[in-house]
């Protein structure tokens, strides 16, 4: 008896070790929900990033303000104030899984839905891409990160987000009627 109290704690170890150490679930949206879920969709870059408790002091949160060096759907001010969970005050830290992260001096594509006088992420992280600069030209990559999970609607596993072009993302999220799917499809 005793053993097998010994190897059901065994096998419960390994099951926990195995699985992520953060996980979370969202409802996948698809370019065009993303648009018209946004007040305005950027391009810009993220000038500085303070973290701070919430007045309760029950949640770390971070505002980044962004300098909006194009405007490519909708409106918004050149400086743009995005709250999202998570950061570092003091000795404390918070990562909120499957929502955006901000670092002084990124280059952003963001899908941004009002927020009191500051703006969200549409969609979580799906609404927020980094710009980086490759051989072919700028390319705007998803950043979901590990542990998040997309579903659809109807419960199946959404497909992955995959890199685009900036230019593509751009053209398309303009002309409405040829947007793209933003998910990995093979």
């Amino acid at each position: 008896m005793k053993n097998r109290v010994w190897v059901g704690m065994a096998v419960a170890c390994l099951l926990a070790t195995a699985l992520p150490a953060a996980a979370a679930t969202f409802l996948a949206l698809d370019q065009e929900e993303l648009v018209a879920g946004s007040q305005a969709v950027i391009e810009g870059r993220v000038l500085d990033v303070r973290s701070h408790w919430t007045d309760d002091r029950t949640l770390i949160v971070s505002e980044a303000r962004i300098l909006v060096g194009e405007l490519i759907a909708g409106e918004a001010p050149n400086v743009v104030v995005v709250n999202t969970p998570g950061g570092e005050v003091g000795d404390y830290r918070v990562e909120a899984v499957g929502f955006p992260a901000f670092a002084s001096g990124d280059r952003v594509v963001l899908f941004l839905s009002p927020d009191g006088d500051s703006f969200r992420v549409t969609g979580h992280a799906q609404g927020h891409f980094e710009v980086r600069s490759t051989a072919k030209g700028d390319v705007a990559v998803p950043t979901l990160g590990e542990g998040v999970r997309l579903f659809t609607k109807d419960g199946r596993q959404a497909p992955a987000l995959v890199p685009v072009q900036l230019d593509e993302l751009k053209n398309r999220i303009r002309d409405r009627r040829g947007l793209i799917d933003l998910r990995d499809v093979r």
